[in-house]
């Protein structure tokens, strides 16, 4: 991903920022609280929340440490981080936030007990060398908790086909979340141990996420990552792939009418020796 792209994908999760994780969808809390059963916080502890957006995993980490610990959310997106410090500010919790490049984050070595990673990983330049740098920042003895997306819904395949012709061949990056060194477990546990990472393990689950009907799922994706497919349409065709999708889904309705994703995820808890 070049420089250019990186400002863009800041760009991308500020506008983002203001619907983001808000819009009656239990999606980013659920994983993040069982990464933090995972992680197993305990309080005191010292946690760096690495593309902390909305701080589905900062707010709860901040809980589980407790007072006499402490968590720092780092993002790339300005907005992001602008809007989760008025939250942290108006809830009085013991957490903190910098705009920061989760790749290459500006840190000192040895400064922290857990470093958290929730669905961030693959949207680095170079996922190895942020591993390592996370290393880097964890004292001997720290852990990580990374969160990563497993196997495709098979039955949602229609809908990531009506994207595919619109995306360039520069951000073909964007449809590898799931290969190479994310396609499985033990791809992805032979990439953390070779940032350094040691006693790795994984575990893959998969959860149901529920949209009240085709068109909240839609404007659940404009509220996240997936905005960006969004908006590699042109305009005059957004209303065309709109449809699209929407007879995509159609089938997909349970007897209520809603849509159910089965959403695998993976999650990853490895430590610094």
């Amino acid at each position: 991903m070049s420089a250019y792209t990186r400002q863009a994908m800041a760009l991308l999760f500020d506008r983002t920022a203001k619907t983001y994780d808000a819009l009656g969808v239990d999606f980013f809390g659920v994983f993040a609280r069982e990464l933090l059963d995972r992680v197993g916080l305990v309080p005191g502890e010292r946690v760096l929340d690495v593309g902390c957006g909305r701080g589905a995993v900062l707010f709860p980490a901040a809980e589980r440490v407790g007072e006499g610990g402490s968590v720092l959310g780092i993002d790339l997106s300005a907005e992001m981080i602008e809007r989760t410090a008025k939250d942290i500010e108006d809830r009085g919790v013991n957490a903190s936030v910098s705009l920061m490049d989760a790749q290459e984050p500006t840190l000192p070595d040895a400064a922290f007990d857990v470093v958290l990673a929730s669905f961030v990983v693959f949207f680095l330049p170079d996922p190895v060398a942020g591993l390592r740098s996370w290393h880097r920042v964890l004292k001997p003895g720290g852990r990580a908790g990374v969160t990563t997306f497993g196997a495709d819904d098979p039955r949602w395949a229609s809908v990531r086909e009506v994207f595919k012709p619109f995306v360039p061949p520069e951000l073909a990056w964007t449809l590898a979340v799931r290969s190479g060194l994310f396609a499985t477990v033990e791809a992805f546990g032979q990439a953390v141990e070779s940032a350094g990472f040691t006693g790795v393990t994984s575990v893959e689950r998969v959860c149901p996420v529920k949209f009240a009907d085709p068109g909240h799922w839609i404007t659940w994706s404009w509220s996240h990552g997936q905005r960006m497919f969004w908006e590699l349409i042109p305009e005059d065709r957004l209303d065309a792939v709109r449809q699209s999708v929407l007879a995509e889904l159609e089938p997909l309705r349970e007897p209520d009418g809603s849509v159910v994703l089965a959403q695998t995820v993976r999650y990853t808890v490895a430590h610094r020796g």
